[in-house]
């Protein structure tokens, strides 16, 4: 056997593939099993395109106020602040590579009046978050807002899918439509029994999203995840789109958000959502005209996020020795895929060692 990490990867999501990436680049052979057809058609399908570390802070409506927790959730928004504002670099710098468009920098957030944009403010700037409020600007349907210069967007779904392409040219491995999924360790290596055969390698990272505790389940190990259902409606551009904003712009009451792509109008997002019909009404009500313009949906979409208990990912080893999770990560997934696979990769290669984001099952 090669003295190379040999390394089998549980989900062909933004998280699997950056994981992937990073491990590759490395000198790791892996090979990466999904369920489904092809990269991408989870979580990852119909993503709100930001890559927002601005957006870190938990969006759980129902989180407890006492101070202990309230302290942990900040703590808990810090940590996963500064590993997206890395993932945004590397996100940044593989987009580059695989030649594909960046957007403008910046996102917005509309809030219902300016005492809600000033507190909004102050509680980013405790996590180290820059928000500009700004107000009666066109792009903010005349609403009190803050902006986030640092963030930025892209289309999510067609990095990972080129991203696949490139990780598949580079020699990894894919086994899509890999069902009836079984996983047994024996003598230090991870056997996966799927409907596509059966694989083994001495290191097995699960990064499964909404399906993760459901394989680590299988090993006896224990993760506590929230699953919770987001929608989106896509739109066809229209031909005149001088009333379009020019950076993605969030609503804070709906935790939802309008991205302008450069095929599609996106409006996605909620919390327990299974269906657009709510996020589409409440953009009707701040931009009545721009909801009028755009006409009916072209397409409509409903999945589910992986949501830690305190909005914080899980990236680290467990209990069993060479067995890794990179799940968990919420409505962050696009903008933490990249960071969260290189610091996993350099666990796994490097030696690495980083409780920030620690499993402990």
């Amino acid at each position: 056997m090669s003295d190379r990490h040999d390394i089998l990867i549980i989900g062909a999501g933004l998280i699997g593939l950056c994981t992937a990436d990073a491990l590759a680049m490395r000198g790791a052979l892996v090979r990466v099993i999904d369920a489904r057809p092809g990269p991408c058609e989870g979580t990852s399908f119909s993503n709100s395109g930001m890559i927002h570390p601005s957006q870190a802070m938990s969006w759980d409506p129902d989180k407890i106020k006492s101070s202990e927790l309230a302290r942990a959730f900040k703590n808990a928004a810090k940590v996963t602040a500064r590993l997206g504002e890395r993932s945004k670099t590397l996100i940044i710098e593989k987009m580059d590579a695989l030649g594909l468009p960046k957007h403008a920098s910046g996102c917005l957030q509309l809030f219902s009046d300016i005492d809600a944009a000033q507190e909004a403010q102050n509680e980013y700037n405790d996590i180290g978050i820059t928000a500009d409020i700004i107000m009666n600007e066109t792009d903010t349907f005349n609403r009190p807002a803050c902006r986030f210069p640092d963030d930025t967007s892209g289309d999510a779904r067609a990095f990972g899918c080129a991203l696949a392409a490139d990780l598949a040219a580079r020699g990894v491995s894919f086994v899509y439509q890999a069902t009836d999924l079984n996983i047994r360790r024996s003598q230090d290596r991870f056997f996966v029994r799927t409907s596509q055969g059966v694989f083994d390698a001495k290191h097995l990272v699960i990064a499964a999203g909404v399906q993760s505790p459901d394989c680590l389940a299988l090993l006896d190990v224990r993760l506590q995840l929230n699953i919770v259902s987001g929608a989106a409606a896509d739109f066809e551009l229209p031909k005149q789109a001088d009333d379009l904003p020019d950076c993605p712009v969030m609503d804070a009451a709906s935790r939802s958000a309008l991205t302008v792509f450069s095929d599609r109008v996106r409006i996605s997002g909620g919390w327990g959502l299974d269906d657009p019909a709510p996020l589409l009404a409440r953009w009707g009500d701040i931009a009545p005209g721009l909801m009028l313009h755009l006409g009916q949906p072209r397409s409509k979409w409903s999945g589910l996020r992986p949501v830690s208990p305190v909005g914080r990912p899980y990236i680290s080893g467990t209990s069993i020795p060479n067995l890794w999770v990179n799940t968990g990560h919420g409505h962050m997934g696009w903008t933490l895929c990249a960071g969260s696979g290189e610091l996993l990769a350099q666990m796994i290669t490097e030696g690495r060692e980083d409780t920030r984001f620690a499993f402990s099952g």
